[in-house]
């Protein structure tokens, strides 16, 4: 101190002493960020409190971080260290490096398969990775919409997914499904089956499409020409029933070989009769049915073989034997008939049978002893027909005179009870039957009626 003065007082100037004390600034680290995979920012820190104009401290602090180009995302401390002033009291602020996603760009590539193989594997091209990252980068995998009819589905990001350090820019692809192209129908082995039994057909068959695929398809078969009553190979043709995604553009069918056995031929047939008695009013007489001894089958054709035996005075009709012949075949007793069975596999077994044609016994024979020929169809006419089954026979017919009114060696001739040509009159007449087969002659009186 220097000066004062005063009247009073003897002044005594004694110095003091000004403190400057250090003033407080505060230093802090600026927060900084950057993409993963970059270099580090410029690391930089701000003040606060700095006076007198002054811009910065006498030793400014040092500044770094953790973080390096190939840290993870995440956050990272800026770290400040040192400084001094001999103004300033420094309080330092630590800032924060934020580590940010970087983008990966994933382009799926377009994909396609054959209808019914198996999805190839998914697969892309992928941008944007940083320092020593590729593709094992990345975990899971692509997947596509689902279904599996021919068309167009889109490839989707499904499970793939990248590190934490990525997030991911998805382009998408189309997956087709192609039709198959059916180029071979595997062939069935041949297929036996007995006589008469429906065969078992395989109702799928193996088919190989042009990109080497096998797959079982339902068959439809056509059976027009079996014929499984007649023994032989018959070949079937089969239609695929095609799923939508396998062509057939050759248009193959399936076939199959089919051999029916042969059938056993009949064992036997049996005529249930043949003994029949002669019926002159009517030459078509039943005689006896058929039966065909066959275990297998119960359908035959029954015919008479032609030109053998006697067959020309037989007939078979539904299995039936009939006598069908106009020609009585006088003086014959026993007929050989030779029957053919044919079974529908073209078996065909023939049999001999014996038939035997009964016939009255002259004297049992039963001769009318009158008639009334007055031209009312009733018994207009005389005769024994029962003769026509006998050889050499001869018929008259006398009046009480022993003159002959009628004679005829055709037992099929009757008398008409005229002479001449004139009526005889109602009365009593002597009819004479000689039969020269067996010798024996009949008498008998015969009565003339009128009405």
């Amino acid at each position: 101190m220097t000066g004062g003065t005063d009247q009073n007082y003897t002044i005594t100037l004694v110095n003091g002493t000004l403190t400057i004390g250090k003033k407080e600034v505060t230093i802090t680290a600026d927060n900084k960020s950057k993409t993963y995979g970059e270099v580090n920012p410029t690391l930089t820190f701000s003040y606060d409190g700095l006076v007198n104009g002054d811009t910065k401290v006498t030793n400014e602090p040092s500044i770094s971080t953790t973080a390096t180009a190939s840290s993870n995302v995440g956050t990272y401390p800026i770290t400040l260290t040192g400084g001094m002033d001999q103004n300033y009291t420094i309080t330092m602020v630590n800032g924060t490096l934020t580590v940010t996603k970087a983008t990966l760009k994933i382009q799926a590539n377009a994909h396609s398969k054959i209808f019914g193989s198996s999805d190839p594997e998914l697969t892309f091209i992928a941008t944007g990775f940083k320092g020593t990252d590729n593709i094992t980068s990345l975990t899971g995998k692509l997947s596509r919409e689902a279904g599996e009819l021919v068309g167009s589905y889109k490839i989707v990001l499904g499970t793939l997914i990248p590190s934490n350090n990525y997030e991911v820019e998805y382009f998408s692809a189309q997956f087709e499904i192609i039709p198959a192209e059916l180029i071979t129908i595997s062939d069935h082995e041949l297929i036996t089956t007995p006589w008469s039994v429906s065969p078992s057909l395989p109702i799928n068959l193996s088919v190989v499409t042009a990109d080497g695929q096998v797959v079982q398809l339902p068959v439809t078969w056509d059976q027009t020409p079996l014929n499984i009553f007649k023994r032989g190979a018959y070949f079937l043709t089969g239609k695929l029933t095609l799923p939508s995604g396998i062509l057939n553009p050759a248009e193959l069918m399936a076939t199959v070989e089919v051999n029916v056995l042969a059938k056993p031929a009949p064992q036997d047939v049996i005529l249930s009769n043949n003994d029949f008695d002669p019926d002159p009013a009517n030459y078509f007489q039943e005689i006896g049915s058929f039966t065909v001894i066959d275990p297998i089958d119960n359908v035959h054709s029954i015919t008479l073989l032609p030109g053998a035996g006697d067959n020309e005075h037989f007939e078979v009709k539904s299995g039936i034997l009939f006598w069908s012949s106009a020609d009585e075949v006088s003086g014959k007793t026993e007929f050989t008939v030779v029957i053919q069975v044919a079974d529908r596999d073209g078996n065909v077994i023939e049999k001999q049978f014996t038939i035997n044609r009964g016939r009255t016994d002259i004297m049992e024979l039963e001769i009318f002893n009158s008639f009334t020929p007055n031209g009312d169809g009733i018994n207009d006419t005389w005769g024994v027909p029962d003769l026509r089954y006998y050889i050499g026979v001869r018929v008259q017919v006398f009046d009480r005179n022993s003159e002959r009114m009628f004679y005829t060696e055709d037992a099929d001739v009757r008398w008409d009870g005229t002479y001449k040509g004139k009526e005889m009159p109602v009365g009593t007449y002597f009819w004479v039957v000689e039969v020269i087969e067996t010798g024996i002659i009949r008498r008998g009186i015969l009565t003339i009626l009128k009405d």
